[in-house]
């Protein structure tokens, strides 16, 4: 199966090799006890268990699937039988087969041991590159996840049960009944608990809630919190007793408890399953991150305060970034800190990992129930929703019980008081944070805090930073915890936040750009993993993307420091909701003070590399379209002189009749907007608008004007939005007057400039706009598609006797005016002409700029793939970037890289493909003698990729690695040949990366090129 290459961290065989890390246990856990032959991991995440049993039974397959399924982490199960291996997704529901009756709905595919050898060997590679994952992706709907099913019988059950218990009642009495659910499958209480609790009529859990009384239960209680203890079984429905009694339970709600505690039916249908969850084998980070998007979903706190739940597998991507700076002496003894923690999910993760080292430390398996009570109070949470806090208590105490040496725990419930209280002494109910003691007592502060500010509400962090005389850009919260985090944090400790994308690194607003530069000279930035491109398949419902910043304390000297800028991209892998895969071109690093004075660095580092850099630098050498067009909003109330100038602005905003009694609701009256015919957006149409015989708008009372100076013709109009599947701004010249809304725009010009207003139009629709606006504009390609007008304006133009090929830029705009004066005489036309204009401009839009070949592969990349791709949803199928590619792509690809290498070297490269699998390939460099060679490209004598591999790995001075999907850069050099090793995956095979590549190769295909000429010379002496 092509594992001959792989070895720890990536494929484990044997508890000897587990490594630390966030699923070591995990491993541990399916390796000894499940009886599992062998784990491999993606990313450090464990995603395919092998099961090597050749007589094995299907009971034996049913225990494991339900028990993975249970813990899920693993997506697939690959059992290895006699002569054949059968595929089963752990992402399908639990399944019981009996003989005969039908298929059986996990099995993915059955390969034969000996016929499908092939099959067997690119298995492996296929799930790396996710291609394994989109090809059967009705095994892998999220929604039949162990976390999605608990979640919505949660929810439903909540609804049951929250209207004669209040809410506070029944969140409570869910999670206790968990915590009972959760002890009695770990076996941590058994029957006699509940025999003794019943006298005698009930021995489980499940048996309790089928009483007609919940007498029964309630003695439970009272025994549950003699044994444990803490805050949670103070009382059914309460975790705290104060002047209000607690709701009383009845027996309907033993009931609703009763078909949430087996699992087995969806409560939302009433459909049953032979089998339900377990709360044996769920881990109990899981059961967190179900609970903190319980919480946030049944509330709906998602809008009102940009808080949303956070994924357990990026959870752990947080924890590993600090943990990995952390150092000895902090994690031994450090205090942490989550701030906003929600349902605890951080301080879970940080507390397995905190007794793991202590465990490795000391060279034992387990902690003492004394460590882990001491390790838990060094964990520190608030949040101002006491609920959230509750669940953090609750997780943390199940994250104990977890942790624990299980023959210990009889001895320490029969003491009782066997839980620490947390909740209101390490865990704060209805804390603010920033009401808080600004004092350094935390060794790292990490979470997800929420983000944004209520509309009209100054927040406690906007009064903290205006006291503190910290920038609050927007009025977002989160800048607050990015400055109070460092008032609470000890010198040499770290701050690792989930925080807003846009408003921290992308908003070219003066008051972020001044935010940002604080925040680089003040702090010192360590790391920064930009999700913009993940963000609709990171969070379920998001519509703003985020961004992980670890960051510490500056240093003394105050000098520009360099830090690492990760850029991970959306891809197949993602659907599983399992990992972030990170390749190594999508990791650079950036100077401090190159951030403090480039605006849009962040955004731009997205997906540019050197190539692009170039080009733009040198779009930059021209002037921009703000250094003649104005914006109205600029003006200030003053005059302009349509003869003279050029201006823009966005249109009117029309009143909400419902507000217009409301006194503070401000509204003006614009008698313009009853006079011209009105242009919906949906009416727009690019290059050249049709005429409108819209009415006009009814009504001259509006909450804004907008720029009605840009109602009159002649104009060219500009909606904001960009359409994510076209990616080009549009742009449509029109002599008529109109009206619009400010979701459109106007350019406003003197009619003696018809031509040059023209020509604008055809650039601005261009490809060539389109790529400028992805990579130089702040919210496309990374948070709303869309153009505002500061941005707009950035596009580079000048007329043709500015440009540096003055004749070739002449005859280009001469072409490019007639195009556009074409689509104006026929816009009108019921049977417009076939062809399109936009393929003529685009081209000639290049000639006027002057770009070559080599810039134009880079612009046509970025417009047919990557554009197109940018923020993609999951259920909006495979990205043709992410398809394989085909022979045409990897032969334009060695095209270009080899020309591109031309000025480097004096003798010829020949390119051809020596390797390739469905998932891999090899390229093959070789430099020639000089003789005359046939430098066809080829790919007509290709060996297996594994096979190739494995023999050439003796030659290599350094092992090869085993995912070649996150090192998609990958080279080497024997002799006069460099071989590339690629994923098969269009996106490393584009031109645009041929030329990047290009600048990388060359330095080491000549460095060894030489040293093979000096070995070759010396041994002719």
């Amino acid at each position: 199966m092509a594992l001959s290459r792989r070895h720890s961290p990536e494929f484990y065989t044997a508890v000897s090799e587990i490594e630390p890390g966030p699923h070591a246990e995990a491993i541990r856990f399916a390796l000894t006890d499940l009886g599992l032959a062998a784990a491999f991991c993606i990313e450090g995440v464990p995603t395919i268990g092998f099961l090597n049993e050749p007589n094995v039974s299907a009971d034996r397959i049913d225990l494991v699937h339900r028990v993975l399924w249970n813990q899920s982490l693993m997506s697939l199960l690959l059992v290895i039988g006699n002569d054949e291996l059968t595929a089963y997704s752990l992402v399908k529901r639990p399944f019981r087969r009996e003989q005969g009756l039908g298929s059986d709905p996990r099995l993915i595919t059955t390969l034969s041991l000996v016929s499908d050898a092939l099959k067997l060997r690119e298995l492996i590679d296929s799930t790396e590159s996710g291609r394994f994952w989109f090809e059967h992706d009705n095994y892998f709907d999220p929604a039949n996840r162990v976390d999605n099913v608990l979640l919505s019988n949660l929810l439903q059950a909540f609804r049951e049960l929250k209207d004669d218990l209040g809410t506070d009642g029944a969140q409570a009495l869910l999670m206790q009944a968990m915590f009972i659910a959760y002890l009695e499958d770990r076996k941590i209480i058994n029957s006699d608990v509940f025999e003794e609790a019943s006298d005698g009529d009930h021995e489980t859990f499940a048996s309790m809630l089928e009483s007609r009384s919940p007498a029964s239960l309630e003695e439970l209680f009272v025994w549950l919190k003699k044994a444990f203890n803490g805050n949670v079984f103070n009382a059914p429905c309460a975790f705290d007793i104060g002047d209000t009694k607690p709701p009383k339970l009845k027996a309907a709600h033993l009931r609703v408890l009763s078909r949430f505690r087996h699992g087995r039916e969806e409560m939302t249908s009433g459909q049953l399953r032979l089998w339900g969850y377990d709360f044996q084998y769920m881990p109990i980070a899981l059961i967190s991150a179900v609970y903190d998007r319980f919480l946030k979903e049944e509330d709906g706190r998602k809008n009102a305060e940009g808080a949303f739940y956070t994924p357990m597998f990026l959870a752990d991507v947080v924890v590993n970034q600090v943990w990995d700076d952390l150092s000895d002496e902090q994690r031994a003894s450090g205090v942490f800190c989550d701030p906003a923690c929600g349902s605890g999910i951080f301080l879970v993760r940080l507390f397995q990992r905190l007794v793991a080292h202590h465990c490795r430390a000391k060279k034992k398996h387990h902690a003492t129930w004394r460590e882990l009570i001491t390790i838990a109070r060094r964990l520190h949470g608030a949040d101002i929703n006491p609920a959230a806090v509750r669940v953090a208590a609750f997780s943390l105490y199940i994250a104990l019980l977890e942790q624990s040496n299980p023959p210990d725990l009889p001895a320490l419930i029969d003491e009782g008081k066997l839980l620490p209280s947390l909740y209101r002494d390490t865990l704060r109910p209805a804390e603010d944070f920033f009401e808080t003691q600004d004092a350094p007592r935390y060794d790292a502060v990490i979470g997800n805090p929420p983000w944004k500010g209520r509309a009209g509400q100054a927040t406690s962090a906007q009064r903290w930073a205006k006291t503190h005389e910290r920038p609050n850009p927007a009025k977002d919260i989160a800048w607050g915890f990015i400055w109070k985090s460092l008032n609470v944090l000890k010198p040499g400790g770290f701050v690792g936040l989930l925080l807003p994308a846009m408003g921290v690194l992308h908003n070219i607003s003066p008051e972020a750009q001044g935010a940002r530069r604080e925040l680089m000279r003040t702090t010192r930035v360590r790391r920064v993993i930009n999700l913009s491109d993940l963000c609709f398949q990171l969070f379920d419902g998001a519509q703003r993307p985020t961004a992980f910043v670890l960051y510490q304390h500056p240093a003394a000297d105050g000098v520009p420091y360099r830090f690492e800028y990760w850029s991970p991209k959306a891809d197949l892998n993602l659907r599983l909701k399992r990992m972030l895969t990170l390749a190594r071109t999508d990791r650079v690093r950036l100077r401090s003070d190159h951030v403090e004075g480039d605006p849009s660095l962040f955004k731009r580092r997205l997906w540019t590399r050197a190539p692009d850099e170039k080009l733009l630098q040198y779009l930059r050498t021209l002037p921009a379209l703000s250094t003649f067009i104005r914006q109205f909003k600029d003006l200030r109330g003053e005059n302009f002189d349509r003869d003279k100038e050029w201006v823009i602005g966005q249109g009117f905003k029309p009143a909400q009749d419902s507000r217009l009694d409301d006194e503070d609701y401000q509204t003006t009256s614009a008698p313009i907007v009853t006079r011209h015919p009105y242009l919906d957006a949906d009416a727009f149409e690019p290059v050249a608008l049709p005429k409108i015989k819209a009415k006009p708008w009814s009504n001259a009372v509006v909450h804004r004007a907008g720029f009605t100076g840009g109602f009159a013709g002649p104009h060219i109009i500009i909606p904001q939005g960009v359409e994510r599947a076209v990616g080009r701004v549009r742009a449509a010249y029109t002599e008529q007057s109109l009206v619009f809304e400010h979701s459109l725009q106007a350019i406003a010009f003197p009619s003696t400039q018809r031509s040059a207003a023209k020509l604008l139009t055809g650039i601005l629709n261009s490809r060539l706009a389109a790529w400028f606006y992805f990579h130089e504009t702040a919210n496309l390609g990374t948070d709303r598609a869309k153009v505002v007008q500061a941005d707009l304006l950035k596009l580079p133009f000048a007329k043709h006797k500015g440009m540096p090929d003055l004749d070739r830029a002449h005859s280009a705009a001469q072409k490019i005016v007639r195009l556009v004066d074409r689509a104006i005489k026929h816009a009108n036309d019921v049977l417009r002409p076939a062809d399109d204009p936009l393929a003529e401009i685009d081209a000639l839009v290049y000639e006027y700029y002057g770009l070559d070949a080599h810039d134009v592969a880079l612009v046509e990349d970025s417009f047919k793939f990557i554009i197109p791709a940018m923020q993609p949803r999951r259920n909006a199928g495979l990205q043709a970037i992410w398809d394989n590619s085909k022979t045409q792509h990897r032969q334009a690809y060695a095209q270009m890289l080899c020309d591109a290498l031309k000025p480097w070297f004096r003798k010829p490269i020949r390119a051809s493909l020596t390797a390739k699998s469905a998932d891999v390939a090899v390229l093959k460099l070789t430099l020639e003698d000089g003789r005359a060679r046939d430098d066809t490209y080829r790919e007509d004598e290709t060996a297996d990729v594994d096979r190739f591999l494995t023999q050439i790995s003796a030659n290599l001075p350094v092992a090869l690695p085993g995912n070649v999907h996150l090192v998609p850069d990958l080279r080497f050099v024997i002799g006069r040949d460099m071989y590339l090793v690629k994923p098969l995956q269009l996106r490393h095979w584009l031109r645009s990366v041929a030329l990047a590549d290009a600048e990388q190769i060359a330095a080491e295909f000549s460095a060894a090129a030489a040293r093979d000429d000096r070995e070759a010379n010396n041994a002719h002496r």
